[in-house]
């Protein structure tokens, strides 16, 4: 039985070295990871995505699989996506919650008056305080934006700065163009 939670725990400490490509954050610190389980030399990883249809899901399973695979012992692995129990951001470690600036408030200045933006803030955040939001992204290239509960979910903890990452855009050429369609950055922010 020792032997097992040693491996376990070997398991994890390598599942730690897969990122999220577009949140840069290890999949178990962004709560993906719901179980580790061990028979002889093979390996289930049951784990979650951040959304239903989730681009990355063929991606984050070879990564897994490799990552397990380091494992001294473990010869074999399977990963099992589940969709219950769903996850949230509640299940980020405080690492992962620092990391993407989650559950921080930044400000109490209200946005509404002048379509003011900043790079932390979540997407969700602008999407609910200003109408055109969704569409103004969406029209300078992040169609991603649309997919259903997108932004219920990744947009949660995606701002615009590891949008940009994700989508391999020039943070300036965004801002530039987020200022062409009537938004105000606050640097201070």
């Amino acid at each position: 039985m020792q032997d097992k939670v040693k491996i376990a725990d070997q398991i994890i400490r390598n599942l730690q070295d897969v990122e999220d490509p577009e949140l840069f954050v290890d999949i178990v610190n962004l709560g993906l990871i719901y179980g580790v389980d061990i028979e002889d030399s093979h390996c289930t990883v049951t784990m979650t995505l951040t959304t239903m249809g989730c681009p990355l899901n063929e991606y984050l399973d070879q990564e897994i699989k490799k990552a397990v695979l380091k494992t001294p012992g473990i010869e074999s692995v399977d990963v099992k996506l589940v969709w219950y129990p769903v996850w949230s951001t509640d299940r980020m470690s405080d690492a992962a919650k620092k990391a993407l600036g989650v559950g921080e408030v930044k400000s109490e200045k209200s946005y509404s008056d002048e379509k003011l933006l900043d790079f932390y803030t979540s997407i969700k955040t602008f999407a609910q305080e200003y109408p055109d939001f969704v569409q103004d992204m969406y029209d300078i290239g992040f169609t991603r934006i649309k997919i259903p509960g997108m932004l219920n979910t990744v947009g949660r903890v995606m701002n615009l700065e590891l949008g940009s990452k994700a989508m391999g855009f020039d943070i300036e050429d965004v801002k530039k163009k987020l200022e062409e369609k009537g938004y105000k950055f606050d640097e201070g922010r």
